[in-house]
């Protein structure tokens, strides 16, 4: 395993350094801009379009983001509930369950209260945009949109250190 500069006082290296933990060698405390995220950013996409997942997982997946696709609803709550996903993409117009109900139930999780939700619609409608928002939503996207440029807006949301690095 490499070492990688972890205090930016004293210069020392480590292997593994966690947030919140301490040089060894200072004793200087080691602040999240000091640290490298380990585990890859994991966002869940709720979307029934199977393609546009397919086809738009693998950038993010190239760029270092973990894509876990839900393809209803109820699948999308039950894997929220179990990953705690960094980012949650949820399509509003859906068969059955739609994402506002969605958005709506994932809200009323604890664990998932912090957790951004993006609603993303083809709907221009502002009635739909105020309830995402009344709902809990942090953001709301319109589609259509390509791969890359909604990475970027991804990479914009999550900020710099969003994506894994590699050790």
């Amino acid at each position: 395993m490499s070492e990688m500069p972890s205090c930016p006082y004293c210069g020392a290296t480590h292997p593994v350094v966690l947030a919140g933990d301490v040089c060894p060698m200072c004793g200087t405390p080691l602040t999240p801009e000091h640290t490298v995220r380990i585990r890859p950013t994991t966002i869940l996409w709720i979307d029934d379009d199977r393609l546009l997942l397919s086809v738009c997982a693998d950038p993010f997946e190239r760029y270092g983001y973990r894509i876990l696709p839900a393809s209803d609803g109820p699948t999308g709550i039950d894997l929220a509930r179990q990953e705690r996903p960094d980012l949650i993409l949820l399509d509003v117009v859906m068969f059955g369950m739609d994402g506002l109900e969605v958005c709506q139930r994932l809200r009323a999780e604890p664990v998932l209260a912090d957790t951004p939700i993006v609603l993303l619609t083809v709907l221009d409608d502002a009635g739909v945009r105020d309830r995402g928002r009344d709902l809990g939503a942090t953001a709301v996207w319109s589609k259509p949109f390509g791969p890359e440029q909604l990475l970027e807006k991804v990479s914009k949301l999550l900020g710099p250190k969003s994506h894994s690095a590699s050790l």
